[in-house]
């Protein structure tokens, strides 16, 4: 039984997005909706500034919320994977709320709840994650041993309860001001009409 982890070294990003669009296109998920979402951060002062990065999906939690607030039980977690079942999800939205960064949303036109699950299909398959193989910067890594996790690496936490499986190195934690618990990621998370001011 394996129990996959990913990393991410949010130092590493540069913000390409490519994780998003391969993602998007892996599972086809509708105009507006994502299931990885890049946020950005301006930090510093004028003439020392400099834009931060962070790829940011279902952090596959330990004692996950969405699973707790499924009263449908099609929420499970299986080789380190929190998973929906389409079968039993009658996309009542329980898990949307449930979540602390918003990486669940219900699909507009299956009606079900539809979230990042690591690729599951590519990884059984020996292949990487859609948005490991995508990423320029190589800041995205799918691991099975425990023994790889990086000293500096931690769980991106925005709510004292959150448990993250996936964990982060250099993320900045005033990202979470980016983040509404039981609101979807948005398009808006990254901000780009601001970008004159």
């Amino acid at each position: 039984m394996k129990n996959y982890k990913m990393i991410i070294d949010a130092q590493k990003c540069v913000g390409c997005h490519a994780c998003e669009v391969a993602c998007k296109q892996e599972f086809k998920a509708p105009l507006g909706y994502f299931r990885t979402v890049t946020l950005y951060l301006d930090t510093g002062i004028f003439p020392k500034v400099k834009r931060e990065f962070l790829p940011l999906m279902c952090r596959q939690c330990e004692d996950a919320h969405c699973l707790k607030a499924c009263d449908k039980n099609a929420i499970s977690k299986v080789n380190g994977i929190v998973k929906i079942d389409e079968s039993k999800c009658d996309g009542c939205g329980n898990c949307v709320s449930a979540c602390s960064i918003g990486a669940v949303y219900i699909n507009p036109f299956s009606k079900i709840a539809e979230k990042c699950n690591l690729c599951e299909h590519r990884l059984e398959i020996g292949l990487k994650t859609a948005c490991e193989a995508t990423c320029v910067a190589n800041a995205i890594t799918i691991i099975t041993n425990e023994d790889e996790i990086p000293k500096n690496a931690i769980g991106f936490k925005n709510h004292p309860e959150d448990k993250p499986s996936t964990l982060h190195i250099g993320a900045n934690e005033k990202m979470k001001k980016k983040l509404q618990k039981g609101r979807s990621f948005s398009p808006l998370n990254y901000e780009i009409y601001t970008w004159a001011e």
